[in-house]
């Protein structure tokens, strides 16, 4: 059994807090067209948005520290969070894809998952940098092929806040490369970043030193081995929370490792880890890792899949925590890209073009703990089949790396609970009779609610002014994970676990 401590959220580095997606925008019609997915709200709030700009697959944003958003792109053009395209933001990957894909279609740019990247620049509050790829189209064999690495810089405090473009499409780097495969983990000093991408069915690597001058070193290095071509595309690539390790899926491959150094910027070991998809038509794969880096996540279109990274043998770790329950409207939705949100949920896009994401709720939890809730988030719209890909902002410095999202740590059950929000509750986990003690707001009356997983007011209990503490039966109620919160006080609220 374990309790979870919950610290409150993090009002810094929210630069996560709101994801863009959603596409075939009509004015006439709001069943289709643009959606926002807000973390400023608990839970967050999935809401219509229109825009003009479509979201396809290539899916970047970024918002201030204190989680407005600034601006965001579909691969085609850079708009701000007006929707109008920021000064010299149009024209993003220039070439025949974005002649087809932007101009043709009009759909936003099919670049694929962690095919573009935002960091904000290091020792600025105003400058912010999108890493993006290219892709061109050949006739003669018919291919499609990531050819550049490009950099553009934004500056935000232009134009009265409505940012401007200072350099776009600046050539990082020119080679064959991954399709989709970028992603960003801090230095070990917390403040710069290094960026990683791999080249085209290789497994050779570039890796990028990103400081306050730009782009300072750049690194080649060749370590594992070579990924099945089949797959390419069809996986992701994440860094742990903590940025110790860098996870790679593909198609036809076991899961690839990669332990990184974050002072040196290079692979310091390789490892695979196998695992079992049945005997289902294998696709894509998600993954994500938990916020205690302990487990790691497989989405397998059926099927989604953990694994205990702390595990002697992690492969005989694997357990399936969800099967697809053959919701289709009209597509399948299934499982695929992975997203640890600032929330300390992981998020897992419903398939394609669905106007759902599932939710893994408790992802620090081992097996069906993790609590997976499909078609968690819905949206109104469809999702352009895309959601964005962050990094951990919040990582700090070696010495003091911080946590990644709204906290939830695992530990050995105490006998009581911490105090949250001036109240206390315990024992948790919990079997007949839950103690509530909330000296810290006893000035006035309040109430306890509890919910289940699917949000449902399953129990509730006043706490009279004047009083210290009162006590909820909780025998009717069978076992699981429950939710507490007390209106008025929303630090007050946390996860209680009624065991037997």
């Amino acid at each position: 059994m374990m309790i979870v401590y919950w610290q409150g959220f993090i009002y810094a580095q929210k630069f996560d807090y709101v994801w863009v997606m959603g596409r075939e925008n009509q004015t006439l019609d709001t069943t289709f067209g643009g959606g926002l997915l807000d973390f400023n709200f608990t839970p967050p709030k999935a809401s219509y948005h229109y825009r003009e700009h479509n979201m396809y697959l290539t899916n970047s944003s970024i918002c201030d520290s204190t989680g407005s958003l600034l601006f965001y792109t579909n691969g085609c053009v850079i708009a701000g969070a007006n929707d109008e395209i920021i000064e010299g933001g149009e024209g993003i990957n220039p070439g025949n894809g974005h002649t087809l894909w932007c101009d043709t279609y009009n759909d936003g740019y099919s670049g694929g998952p962690g095919n573009s990247i935002v960091l904000p620049m290091p020792d600025s509050s105003d400058l912010y940098c999108l890493f993006h790829k290219r892709f061109v189209l050949y006739s003669n064999p018919a291919s499609y092929v990531f050819d550049k690495l490009y950099y553009t810089l934004v500056d935000m405090k232009q134009n009265g806040g409505q940012g401007k473009i200072l350099e776009k499409n600046v050539v990082l780097l020119s080679d064959s490369l991954a399709w989709g495969e970028l992603a960003a983990v801090k230095h070990a000093n917390g403040k710069d970043w290094w960026l990683v991408t791999p080249r085209r069915n290789s497994n050779q690597f570039y890796i990028f030193k990103f400081t306050g001058q730009g782009i300072v070193d750049t690194f080649q290095q060749t370590i594992g081995i070579l990924p099945d071509p089949q797959g390419e595309g069809f996986g992701q690539m994440v860094f742990s929370p903590d940025g110790s390790k860098l996870y790679r899926t593909y198609r036809y491959n076991p899961v690839m490792v990669y332990s990184f150094d974050r002072e040196a910027g290079v692979f310091t070991q390789f490892d695979t880890i196998s695992f079992d998809y049945g005997d289902q038509l294998l696709g894509e794969i998600g993954c994500a890792i938990s916020p205690n880096n302990r487990y790691l996540y497989l989405s397998c279109r059926k099927l989604l899949f953990q694994m205990d990274l702390w595990a002697s043998d992690i492969s005989s770790s694997q357990i399936t925590v969800a099967e697809w329950d053959g919701f289709a409207n009209p597509f399948p939705a299934m499982f695929w890209q992975c997203q640890l949100g600032p929330d300390c949920k992981i998020y897992v896009m419903a398939g394609g073009d669905t106007r759902y994401y599932h939710v893994i709720h408790n992802p620090d939890e081992p097996g069906l703990a993790c609590n997976v809730e499909q078609r968690g988030v819905q949206f109104q719209t469809p999702t352009g089949a895309s959601m964005p890909s962050f990094p951990n902002y919040r990582l700090g410095p070696i010495d003091n790396p911080g946590v990644p999202c709204t906290a939830t740590v695992s530990v050995s059950p105490p006998v009581f609970a911490p105090v949250v929000g001036g109240v206390r509750v315990w024992p948790n986990p919990a079997s007949d009779v839950l103690t509530v003690e909330y000296e810290g707001i006893n000035d006035m009356p309040h109430q306890l609610l509890l919910f289940n997983t699917l949000g449902q007011l399953v129990q509730s209990v006043d706490l009279p002014q004047g009083q210290s503490s009162r006590q909820l039966t909780l025998m009717y109620l069978p076992e699981g994970i429950y939710w507490y919160a007390i209106p008025g006080n929303p630090d007050a609220s946390g996860k209680l676990i009624i065991s037997r």
